[in-house]
């Protein structure tokens, strides 16, 4: 059945095509402008590609449930997008030319106790184990960002030293980071901290190594979340990135 789709679904593409280009061809070949047709033909493009596109990038993550997250490449193109940039070929472009090998964003998965760093297509580089807030000091859902850094920070609240701290609220309140000792990393996995992010001694410092102040930070409760892992990106599957913010459309409903 799929097969039989996908078969039909091209062959509605390449006629779809044809029906816009090939009167544009006529009128070149009398010596006319074709330029009243070249909106036809983009059109068309647009359509079969988008109708296309599921062979190029499948299953693009869908966040609209519990965690709220998009895809930073398809926020990129929809902000681009709104502002008034709506050449493909642009759109395209911008997304193949970002490093996408850069750690761009942390996800924090309190359903699964895991940080994930994700590129800017939120796809996963690497990920850890982590505590978030016990009951009763549970970790706030939202969006944040790093807003600041320390190697070594002491609570006065919990009278604890924080190694590499990464804040993510500006008072202070919460935070990624690893502690002093080891006995803390055996309950990585489960809930535990007063609120904050813990890490391991080492992913703390590996982590604190890399990132920068204003690096965004997503903390969820999805035990449905899945996240693709790193894959090289090429034009064609930044194209269906486009095409799903710029022409979302479903196949049988062009027609």
């Amino acid at each position: 059945m799929k097969t039989s789709r996908q078969t039909i679904t091209a062959c509605l593409a390449v006629l779809l095509l044809l029906a816009f280009a090939l009167p544009a061809a006529a009128q070149e070949e009398s010596g006319e402008s074709a330029s009243s047709h070249g909106n036809g033909i983009n059109r068309a493009v647009s359509y079969s590609q988008a109708l296309l596109s599921d062979r190029f990038l499948p299953g693009l993550p869908d966040f609209d449930g519990a965690s709220g997250y998009q895809t930073r490449a398809q926020k990129i193109v929809s902000d681009m997008f709104a502002e008034g940039e709506s050449d493909v070929s642009d759109l395209v472009q911008v997304l193949v030319a970002n490093n996408r090998t850069v750690l761009d964003h942390l996800i924090v998965n309190i359903a699964t106790q895991t940080i994930y760093e994700c590129n800017i297509n939120g796809e996963v580089l690497n990920s850890s184990r982590t505590s978030t807030g016990a009951k009763g000091y549970d970790t706030p859902l939202g969006e944040y960002k790093v807003v600041n850094q320390a190697r070594k920070a002491y609570s006065q609240k919990y009278e604890s030293w924080m190694l590499h701290w990464m804040g993510i609220t500006p008072d202070g309140a919460y935070g990624m980071h690893g502690l002093e000792g080891s006995s803390y990393e055996r309950k990585l996995g489960s809930v535990a901290s007063h609120g904050c992010v813990r890490l391991s001694r080492e992913y703390a410092k590996d982590l604190y190594s890399r990132i920068k102040v204003g690096t965004p930070v997503y903390i969820v409760d999805d035990p449905e979340l899945d996240l693709p892992p790193f894959r090289e990106i090429s034009e064609e599957a930044a194209l269906s990135i486009v095409l799903d913010v710029v022409n979302p459309c479903d196949p049988w409903d062009v027609f």
